[in-house]
């Protein structure tokens, strides 16, 4: 479905970004890209709907070289979703998945009906999302909504440059287990990049492990886990990080991103109505800046919202860790005191994210996994 046959990027000041690359595809497969940065991946990616240019060899999509189609045409025929979501802020969440469909020249009910089967397929109530602005959605629903609109026009090939990088692990899980779920049904080509191997082994039905612009190594999940064909893949993998955590590491290891950021400013029963919708107790109120003013409780919020007031007036700054001085130890101590997320700061007070039981736990059981592969090895 997609071949790229010895695929070279170099930019102008040298950089051989993409090293005659030489890859095929299979038609409904997910073929996740992964390496180090620089590797050349999410260049990779671009080059297929030529967002970047080649410099020599080519790509084949659906039996056509690009180079043989006008590039705008070719990018409203291939899906593509980013982390960065970048849906139109004036446009409901009907307009912004109906996009492409109405650059092709859908007529309006066949849009209607494509947006509300997506909705449905996505499990968003169409009559409750559908004339929602992008400001009234969580991060977890803005990207969801970012893959609808890629699958919109029903294209053969979607990119999608790591689309849930930005989320916490339990909106990432879950928006994985999703798109899984949704690939059953609509059986895309897709080429996925991530930084994270984790995401990686579970998405793929391939993985491409790149570096320096070429492949590493390629193959399915077990066999890539199973059988590293050499000390990078095997130290890439993770075997090696996981295996020298002590609960004196630094913190940055289990920082997300939290369910809910909001801004002070925002109404409090506005931002119950989004608890509610991802199932959640708590939100982090981080102003334009960048700047931690507080968590919001969900008892706090209640008593704010009762008298009409904003998030602001519902918060908790007691509970927090500095960036630069925090372990595994405080934050597993803290944790085992008070099951909510921790805010993490850095000196200036400036919002990082946060740590929870949950992100504890995923680090715990990917350690102790690595350990039995290393033990049946």
């Amino acid at each position: 479905m997609v071949i790229f046959d010895k695929a070279t990027k170099i930019y102008e000041d040298g950089t051989r970004a993409v090293d005659r690359l030489d890859l095929e595809i299979e038609r409904g497969e997910i073929a996740v890209l992964i390496g180090p940065s620089g590797c050349g991946k999410t260049t990779s990616l671009k080059m297929v709907n030529r967002l970047e240019e080649l410099t020599s060899g080519k790509i084949v999509v659906g039996g056509k070289d690009i180079h043989s189609l006008d590039p705008v045409e070719l990018r409203r025929s291939i899906g593509y979703v980013v982390q960065e979501i970048a849906l139109m802020p004036h446009m409901s969440v009907a307009e912004n998945i109906a996009i492409v469909p109405r650059l092709l020249g859908w007529d309006k009910k066949r849009i209607r009906r494509r947006v509300d089967e997506l909705l449905e397929l996505a499990r968003l109530d169409p009559a409750r999302y559908r004339f929602r602005l992008p400001d009234q959605l969580s991060g977890g629903q803005k990207q969801r909504i970012g893959v609808l609109r890629a699958l919109a026009a029903d294209p053969e090939v979607v990119l999608m440059d790591e689309p849930f990088g930005a989320l916490d692990p339990i909106s990432r899980e879950g928006l994985q287990n999703e798109l899984l779920e949704l690939q059953n049904t609509v059986k895309k080509t897709i080429i996925f990049v991530t930084h994270d191997m984790e995401e990686a082994l579970r998405m793929a039905n391939r993985v491409v492990i790149m570096r320096q612009g070429r492949i590493e190594q390629m193959g399915t999940p077990d066999e890539i886990q199973d059988n590293p064909a050499t000390d990078f893949v095997r130290n890439f993998i993770g075997e090696d990080r996981l295996a020298n955590i002590s609960p004196d590491s630094p913190l940055d290891i289990l920082v997300q991103e939290p369910i809910l950021r909001v801004k002070p400013g925002r109404a409090a029963s506005e931002v119950l109505d989004m608890m509610e919708d991802e199932g959640c107790e708590t939100a982090q109120v981080v102003d334009k800046n960048g700047k931690w003013h507080g968590m919001a409780l969900l008892w706090l919020l209640k008593q704010a919202s009762r008298k009409g007031l904003s998030a602001a007036d519902g918060l908790t700054r007691e509970r927090k860790l500095l960036i630069e001085e925090a372990t595994l130890r405080d934050a597993a101590e803290m944790l085992a005191d008070k099951d909510l997320p921790i805010p993490v700061v850095n000196e200036t007070g400036e919002f990082v994210g946060i740590v929870t039981q949950a992100g504890v736990a995923r680090l715990t059981i990917g350690r102790l996994t690595r350990k039995r592969r290393e033990v049946k090895d």
